[in-house]
């Protein structure tokens, strides 16, 4: 009985010991929760489909007609070439809730009596301005479309100028924290009742 005992113990020491390193193991996990912070939000009841986002679309624009000079109010900026003044069309700024684009009529003029117009749109979310038209009050019709209106940064195709007037005319007048401001508050900056907020986008 003795050396019958003694062999079963020998026998079956290796599966001990392995029995007890596994136990003695850290547990390891199915998979590396650690690699991806939002693991547990994509299982189960947190699982996210993002083939159910809505891309983002451009609704379709309408060009309006050139503004009369009464709409037009001069708008405080910083960044204007010296010798030249913006003006906006404060009786039409257009702000789509679908595509949150601010769309206006702006006007520069110079002090030698030179003027153009521009018809364009505004993307707060993405430091972004559109081209949708031309204007030219000495032309016959003055309005000119665009012929192939695309979207640019302000973000990177202005870096390297000094006087960028779209960015300070988004951040100090048309846009907050990303997102546009209602044609009243916009009213309410343009005519000084609301201070400036004073840095632009980089």
């Amino acid at each position: 009985m003795k050396f019958r005992t003694v062999f079963v113990f020998r026998t079956l020491l290796p599966a001990v010991s392995m029995v007890g390193f596994i136990l003695a193991s850290p547990t390891l996990p199915a998979r590396d929760v650690g690699a991806d912070p939002y693991y547990e939000y994509r299982e189960g009841d947190y699982s996210y489909d993002d083939s159910e986002d809505i891309p983002w679309i451009e609704n379709e624009t309408e060009v309006l007609a050139v503004p009369k000079p009464d709409d037009l109010s001069r708008v405080q900026l910083d960044l204007l070439p010296a010798g030249m003044e913006l003006l906006i069309d404060k009786s039409r700024i257009s702000i789509n809730p679908d595509d949150r684009i601010v769309r206006v009529w702006l006007w520069v003029r110079s002090n030698a009596g030179a003027e153009r117009g521009t018809f364009e749109g505004f993307r707060c979310e993405t430091g972004e301005y559109k081209v949708y038209a031309y204007a030219n009050p000495h032309r016959e019709p003055p309005v000119t479309k665009a012929k192939r209106p695309r979207w640019i940064s302000l973000k990177s195709a202005f870096a390297s100028m000094k006087q960028n007037y779209r960015s300070e005319l988004m951040k100090d007048y048309l846009c907050s924290m990303g997102r546009p401001r209602s044609a009243a508050d916009v009213l309410e900056y343009l005519r000084g009742n609301v201070t400036r907020e004073g840095f632009f986008y980089e």
